[in-house]
Order: C-alpha cells, then sequence, then structure tokens
C-alpha cells in the first residue's frame, strides 16, 4: 500500500513538472499574449507551481504516518489533473487557431 501511495505521489511531481514546462513554452506564451492575456498570470502560475514541486517530496514521505497530509495529495492530485485537462484544452483551441490562421495564408498565397 505505502509503495502504491509513493508511485501515485511520484505521479503528482511529474505532473506539476510537466505543467510548469508547458506554460514556460513559447507556443503558450504567444498564445497567451496573442489573446492579450496578462502574462504576469502565467508567471504567478509558475511561481506556485514552482513552490509547490518544492514542498511535494516533503509531503510525500509525511503522508505514510499523518492522514491530513494524505487527504491534501490527493486533493492536490485531482487539481492538478484539472489543471493538466485545462492546458490541454488551451493547447487545442491553439492548434485551430493556428490552422486556421495557416489554411488562410494558404488560400491567399494561391490567389
Amino acid at each position: 500500500m505505502m509503495a502504491l501511495a509513493m508511485v501515485g505521489e511520484a505521479l503528482i511531481s511529474a505532473c506539476v513538472e510537466a505543467l510548469i514546462k508547458r506554460i514556460a513554452s513559447r507556443q503558450f506564451r504567444d498564445f497567451f499574449s496573442s489573446r492579450k492575456l496578462n502574462i504576469s498570470l502565467l508567471d504567478e502560475l509558475k511561481t506556485t507551481l514552482l513552490a509547490l514541486s518544492a514542498v511535494l517530496n516533503d509531503a510525500e514521505e509525511k503522508q505514510i504516518t499523518e492522514p491530513a497530509v494524505k487527504e491534501w495529495l490527493d486533493e492536490l492530485r485531482d487539481a492538478v489533473l484539472d489543471a493538466e485537462d485545462l492546458l490541454d484544452e488551451i493547447n487545442t483551441h491553439a492548434l485551430r487557431c493556428k490552422g486556421v490562421g495557416e489554411s488562410t495564408k494558404f488560400v491567399t498565397k494561391r490567389e
């Protein structure tokens, strides 16, 4: 049981790291800028995720003896998965917009 919990929480750490990389990516930031959205919100989110990443290792160890920490990690896992879903939706929207822009350029060039 303990090993399973550790694997599950390692998944949270990996997901948090992936989220940090995604929101820092040029493609994501460009999409955010093109929509005239506040880039500083991405920077704040990145800072929050970095802080979260720093405490995850300690929390992963404490969950074994402290049920409240285990509950917090379970809730955190759900929130991280929701954040991944949201970033997937944003990425899908960005790709659609890019595809529409490219097909418009193609049609314009052919004329």
